[in-house]
């Protein structure tokens, strides 16, 4: 693409209307970073950008370090159209109110309007470009965050460091999974490793339970559900995401107290070694012989040695 389109985009992004009737309120620069940085990690790879939860939660990341204010994603999701280079889709039967509605204050409003968005295609092609989505992010730093710009670029090399780690579990699934050690040796700094064993899990299960299928995401990214290591990584160091699925607070405590496991036909056991009571959606006992949820590709499955090794050192027979 000619370098007369990219500096045309350049001067759109030193122009933003940017809200100064409190001072220069920085949420149109925040989520333009925040969609680069998940077109750079490929989770965003059309020009079709939703209010998604992981939106929501990048931007969060980088408005913790520029500012202070209360976050709200939704009021430059919407009032970045005025800059003429966002496109707005409603929902279907919201047409109409699109069009004539002056403002959207709420992350509810904003998602029950408003399907997804787009830049113009030449813009959006431009952010799939190495070299010109680097020139664009480093023009909205240079513009509206100069007292944070080693903040903001030590977050996104972070951010790149977790999602290649993240990658680079997932494609481990080519090694034979052992229980003993890991199949690639590790020595990635310990939050990276944690964060990216975290997203590799939540992408391969969307954020689900899988002993109940429990699937509560806020807005702002935080899950009802956490990765679990099948073997803990204090044992076993081993990241192998066949080493992992997605639980519950409720079933992860169960899961490392051995009051549930997963037997080799991936049906959960209950231990007889508990009392319990409460409301019967609640209790461990009505999970057993439960087929867990299994990610779409097999060779994703849980390893079967590591299921095992749970069943017999951690499981209270």
């Amino acid at each position: 693409m000619s370098n007369s389109i990219l500096q045309k985009y350049v001067q759109k992004m030193k122009r933003l209307r940017i809200d100064r009737a409190h001072g220069a309120a920085p949420n149109k620069p925040v989520l333009l970073l925040a969609i680069i940085e998940l077109i750079e990690q490929g989770q965003i790879r059309e020009n079709k950008i939703s209010p998604s939860p992981d939106l929501f939660e990048i931007f969060m990341k980088y408005w913790s370090i520029v500012t202070d204010r209360k976050p709200n994603l939704a009021l430059p999701f919407f009032h970045l159209k005025r800059d003429g280079f966002w496109h707005l889709q409603a929902n279907a039967g919201y047409e109409t109110a699109l069009n004539v509605i002056t403002q959207i204050k709420t992350v509810s409003r904003l998602r029950e309007i408003i399907s997804h968005a787009g830049f113009d295609d030449e813009f959006f092609y431009l952010l799939t470009n190495i070299h010109d989505r680097e020139v664009i992010r480093q023009i909205l730093i240079d513009t509206y965050f100069t007292d944070f710009k080693q903040e903001i670029e030590n977050l996104i090399t972070e951010e790149q460091q977790i999602n290649n780690y993240s990658q680079q579990l997932i494609q481990q699934v080519d090694y034979v999974f052992t229980s003993e050690h890991p199949a690639v040796p590790d020595e990635t700094e310990n939050q990276v490793r944690t964060e990216g064993f975290r997203k590799a899990i939540m992408r391969i299960y969307d954020y689900t339970c899988v002993v109940c299928q429990l699937h509560v995401l806020t807005m702002d990214g935080a899950s009802a559900t956490e990765a679990a290591h099948i073997i803990p990584f204090n044992q076993s160091h081993n990241n192998d995401i066949r080493n992992g699925i997605s639980l519950c607070r409720l079933h992860h405590w169960s899961f490392d107290e051995g009051l549930i496991s997963v037997d080799r036909s991936y049906r959960v056991i209950v231990s007889e070694f508990m009392l319990e009571r409460g409301p019967t959606e609640w209790l461990l006992t009505t999970l057993r012989g439960k087929s867990i949820l299994l990610p779409e590709h097999d060779e994703l499955y849980p390893a079967q040695e590591a299921l095992v090794w749970h069943g017999e050192n951690v499981f209270r027979k």
